[in-house]
């Protein structure tokens, strides 16, 4: 029988979280943001630095555990440490209904750059057909996936090398005077918006049973990684507020190659628009591998159809989750509006923080043989901080733009308790051992 094939080595996995989060956040979120709290940007990027640290910390833990080496992050990682498939199960169902919008969002956000190339170019377009080309490369291997990925990230460095250096010099202090032109009022209204830019960066733990030797290299990566994206996106933020008004970013579909322009002779800023086109294209790449590895866990776990648990004979990969997914991402974009899928994005990916982030609490307490088998294990006091800031933030930030999309959420909730429902009815038909199989993921703590 087929199984997952572990072609994703250190390069490919900083590839994959670095190309994630340098992405539609920053080209395209973080002029938006300025509409909101004006010039204070950069710094509102900066206070999101330690809550996603600590969520990168409490991704570290479980992916140091055993639990670590099967695919499925934050479902495997919720559902063991509770002992409970629904909780597991209706926290990454609204994640995959949240992933499912933030690809759709930032294919579309591909398309949008793609008109300062050719201003009259169709975006849907552009969209369907990016979306298409990358998941037929996730199709046909994660050894490809990770080449594409590694050579899309290095043109990306490239161009905000070629933004950052120069611009630096030529920043005008004066557009930070006030430095909080809206007020910390602006700010905070400004963060659930930014956070879009930090989000998705645990995508990686979707694939670790496709890395070589997860429960050691993986953690590392999740820490490093977030660090080094959390200083490109103070340093691209400062650049571009320092060189252009808050109000002309705003308006700008092309922020960065906006800014970039004011600056640099037009061959600089064309590498700057091509290097957020890369951002886009990587962050696409690895975020495909969030809903297809979902619905295949999920399969696994016999809670959907063990169709979607079929691994391709030469590829290697789970085909089925990939073309249901992909079905569904260009659908989307033909239907629905950007914002409103940034916002159905956000909203599943704030709730999976949150539980991820209780789930760390009470490991120690509801289960004290996972915490014990973890390589990167802290003292209990340590937990609270680590798990309980990004479950303190993700709450409120929920609070803060669930009445846009209040029907999404309950619609989410409501169709993924009644697909839980017939799945276990099925699973259960058809003589599916589910208190085994929860049993069989403990049995790993003893090896």
């Amino acid at each position: 029988m087929a199984t997952l094939k572990r072609d994703l080595g250190k390069i490919s996995g900083y590839a994959t979280i670095i190309g994630i989060l340098i992405g539609a956040g920053i080209f395209r979120v973080t002029g938006e943001a300025g509409a909101v709290a004006g010039s204070a940007v950069p710094f509102a990027y900066l206070l999101f630095t330690p809550i996603v640290l600590c969520t990168a910390l409490t991704y570290s833990v479980f992916i140091s555990t055993p639990l670590g080496m099967r695919p499925g992050g934050a479902y495997v990682h919720i559902s063991r440490t509770f002992n409970n498939y629904y909780l597991g199960f209706i926290a990454v169902w609204m994640k995959l209904m949240a992933f499912v919008g933030a690809i759709t969002f930032m294919a579309s956000s591909f398309g949008d750059y793609m008109t300062f190339f050719i201003p009259d170019t169709d975006v849907k377009m552009w969209a369907s057909g990016v979306l298409i080309f990358f998941f037929a490369i996730n199709i046909i291997g994660i050894r490809y996936y990770a080449q594409i990925q590694t050579g899309m990230l290095i043109i990306l460095i490239g161009s905000i090398l070629v933004l950052i250096i120069p611009g630096l010099f030529v920043v005008d202090l004066s557009n930070y005077d006030p430095l909080l032109p809206k007020g910390i009022s602006g700010v905070l209204a400004a963060m659930p918006m930014l956070f879009f830019s930090y989000a998705g960066f645990e995508s990686l733990a979707q694939a670790a049973g496709e890395t070589k030797n997860p429960t050691k290299t993986l953690p590392m990566i999740f820490v490093k990684g977030v660090i080094a994206g959390a200083v490109i996106f103070f340093l691209m933020s400062f650049v571009a507020f320092g060189v252009l008004p808050a109000e002309t970013l705003a308006q700008s579909k092309s922020a960065m190659a906006d800014a970039a322009a004011q600056f640099l002779p037009s061959w600089g800023a064309t590498i700057v628009a091509i290097g957020a086109l890369s951002a886009f294209l990587t962050s696409i790449n690895g975020a495909i591998l969030v809903p297809s590895r979902t619905l295949f866990v999920f399969s696994e776990d016999r809670l959907f159809p063990k169709s979607l648990a079929r691994i391709h004979p030469k590829w290697h990969t789970p085909y089925i989750s990939l073309i249901v997914s992909g079905i569904i991402c260009v659908l989307l974009i033909w239907t629905q509006t950007a914002s409103y899928l940034r916002n159905a994005g956000l909203i599943g990916i704030f709730g999976i923080y949150t539980l991820q982030g209780i789930a760390l609490i009470a490991l120690p307490h509801v289960n004290k043989r996972l915490y014990q088998a973890a390589k990167v294990r802290f003292p209990i006091w340590a937990l609270y901080i680590i798990g309980g800031i990004p479950a303190i933030t993700m709450i409120i930030f929920t609070l803060n733009i669930i009445r846009d999309i209040y029907m999404f959420a309950i619609i989410g909730l409501f169709l993924g308790t009644v697909l839980y429902s017939w799945g276990r009815y099925r699973g259960r038909k058809e003589g599916f051992d589910y208190e085994a199989r929860m049993e069989a993921d403990y049995h790993l703590l003893e090896q």
